[in-house]
């Protein structure tokens, strides 16, 4: 166990933890979620016997703060799909990855969307990644985790690690040196009218229920932008109440 003096932040962490594992695989997942008891065992003799495979994810059962199942997130399972689709946004559940211990770190700039820009140089680097169909973690949504209370600027994050790939698909580096996270760090959520940042912050809110807000944010969107279906869809949505939601939230959310 490592327990860290200050708060080193969560891509620190994962390098520390890299850097004194022993083992021959590391295995990813966050304090609130919870592995199922043959997780390890599974992803374990699936890297043993795939061997030209570096990374291994899963399913994952999605739970809500009292542990029931909301749904059951279904990941791509074939390298070539996982490859096309990451290209385009990140599709793997970083809580339920194990890859092979080669001492490849996270990159530190990178304080959120540290997950996609890994698999995106893992692209890079030629490394195969596949996925386990079914379930091997519950995942439990967090109003307050990073995925949730911080999304626009994860997003802008992930912009990033997806701009770097494909600099380094067409010159063979990125410019990840010259990259400077305060820009995006110190982004104003609260009172910016960016239009990729309220349409960020308007999903975020209405996933953690925060409908007042969803509806104080559709305001400014249309007062700066004018009528987007899809965020006047959310700003309707918003006044139907809880019971409504969660009957939909599969149909929107898996």
């Amino acid at each position: 166990l490592i327990n860290n003096k200050v708060n080193l932040g969560l891509t620190k962490s994962l390098n520390l933890g890299i850097k004194r594992a022993k083992g021959k695989y590391i295995a990813r997942i966050d304090a609130d979620d919870i592995a199922l008891l043959e997780r390890l065992k599974i992803q374990y003799d699936y890297l043993e016997k795939n061997r030209d495979v570096f990374l291994v994810g899963s399913g994952a059962y999605y739970v809500d703060e009292n542990g029931k199942i909301i749904t059951t997130r279904k990941p791509l399972t074939e390298t070539m799909d996982i490859e096309k689709k990451l290209s385009i946004l990140n599709c793997l559940h970083h809580p339920t990855i194990m890859f092979r211990h080669e001492e490849f770190m996270y990159r530190e700039k990178f304080v959120y969307a540290q997950d996609y820009d890994f698999y995106l140089r893992l692209l890079s680097r030629k490394k195969n990644i596949s996925n386990i169909p079914e379930p091997l973690i519950k995942y439990r949504i967090n109003p307050n985790a990073i995925s949730w209370s911080k999304q626009s600027k994860q997003k802008c994050f992930a912009l990033k690690a997806k701009e770097f790939y494909h600099q380094r698909l067409k010159c063979g580096k990125d410019k990840y040196d010259q990259f400077d996270p305060n820009k995006i760090l110190l982004i104003d959520v609260e009172n910016s009218t960016d239009e990729f940042v309220l349409k960020s912050e308007i999903e975020a809110k209405f996933k953690i229920k925060k409908f007042q807000d969803v509806r104080k944010l559709c305001k400014k969107y249309f007062k700066n932008y004018g009528f987007f279906n899809k965020i006047a869809i959310y700003y309707l949505l918003s006044f139907t109440g809880k019971r409504f939601f969660d009957s939909i939230r599969k149909v929107l959310f898996s």
